[in-house]
Formats: C-alpha cells, sequence, structure tokens
C-alpha cells in the first residue's frame, strides 16, 4: 500500500465523480443490492447510508434492505461526528450536507449499536481494504471501535489495485459491486457471513 497526499486522493475523487454523473445506473444499481442481500442474514441489524445521486445502491437501497433488517442511518451533525438514526422508512434533509436522514438526535456511537453489518458509500476502494470517501473523515471516525464487517458499495470500475492512503484512514473488510460480493485484504469477518 501506497501513502501519498491529499492531492492524489482528490484526483481519484474528482475522475470517480465525473463518471458516476455521466452514466446511468439504475440497473446496476438493483444487481449491487441484490448482491449485499444476498451476503447479509434476514433479520440482521445494519448501519447503512443514504445514497446520494450518482452513489452505489440508488433509489434501491433502503427500500429493499429495510424490508428484511433493522437499518441504522448517519445524522450528520453541523459539527463534531456523526450520530446514528434507525431508519422508519422517512427521511428529512440533513442540515450539513442536505443528505437524507433519519430524525435525530440519534446514537452517538456507531460500535454501541452491536450491527452485524456496517455498509459504508466510497468513491472507491482497493484490494488490501483501502477506501475511499468524499474526503471529510466523518466514516473514518465513526468506524473505530466498530468490530463487524465493513462493507463498501462500488461499481466494478471503483475497485483498484491499489488506493493512495493515509495513517487515519479506517480500513473495511469486503465490497460489493454489481458482479457479487468480495472479500478484500483485511478479511475481519464476522456474524453477517453467510
Amino acid at each position: 500500500m501506497f501513502r501519498v497526499g491529499h492531492s492524489a486522493k482528490e484526483a481519484i475523487r474528482t475522475e470517480t465523480r465525473r463518471r458516476r454523473a455521466k452514466s446511468e445506473h439504475s440497473l446496476i444499481d438493483a444487481a449491487v443490492v441484490s448482491h449485499l442481500l444476498d451476503w447479509l442474514e434476514p433479520g440482521t441489524r445494519v448501519a447503512a447510508y443514504s445514497p446520494l445521486s450518482g452513489e452505489p445502491g440508488g433509489e434501491y437501497l433502503l427500500p429493499e434492505l429495510s424490508k428484511t433488517h433493522e437499518v441504522w442511518l448517519p445524522i450528520t451533525p453541523t459539527e463534531g461526528d456523526l450520530r446514528w438514526g434507525k431508519y422508519s422508512g422517512e427521511l428529512h434533509r440533513g442540515a450539513h450536507f442536505g443528505i437524507g436522514e433519519p430524525e435525530g438526535p440519534g446514537e452517538a456511537s456507531l460500535s454501541k449499536l452491536s450491527c452485524d453489518a456496517v455498509i459504508v458509500p466510497a468513491l472507491g476502494v482497493d484490494r488490501s481494504g483501502v477506501r475511499l470517501g468524499q474526503g471529510a473523515g466523518y466514516y473514518d471516525r465513526a468506524l473505530d471501535g466498530v468490530t463487524c464487517p465493513i462493507i463498501a458499495l462500488v461499481y466494478d470500475d471503483e475497485v483498484h489495485d491499489e488506493l493512495p492512503s493515509e495513517p487515519h484512514d479506517h480500513p473495511i473488510d469486503g465490497a460489493v459491486t454489481q458482479s457479487g460480493f468480495m472479500w478484500l485484504g483485511t478479511e475481519r469477518g464476522g456474524p453477517a457471513v453467510q
């Protein structure tokens, strides 16, 4: 794994956002969610995310996931770390990023929710478990202390052999794409594995 500065990460983020903006992913998103649901055992508690336009999972992620799982979503504060609220089927526009969120104030610690899996957004992952996020570090901080599998949803062309990383980047365990589920280099495993 190589370590480089912020500029290399930002170049990859910019290119990924550009590709996502000009592509229609509706059918691909349905496949991504289907593979995720095949991997998760029904009835488990999962933390997930509310996809922004162009993010993997799209309009399918929350409705399909919540049919068979207890789902917790991030609540983004104007300052500080993420909080976590139980998804009830309704979302409001978040105060800081405008992302759909459950009503707050929510739980302060993701690790105390005893989730069976944490599903995270990413702009890319590599085969050793490096996740490239949006750059604010919210998820890297929130994942501290999480012991269940941490899984990113990405598209096939967003799985890299190697990505830039920094010491504060929290590793992930697996990824789901339109082609299926894959374990990455960390392979911590956990209760959601079938």
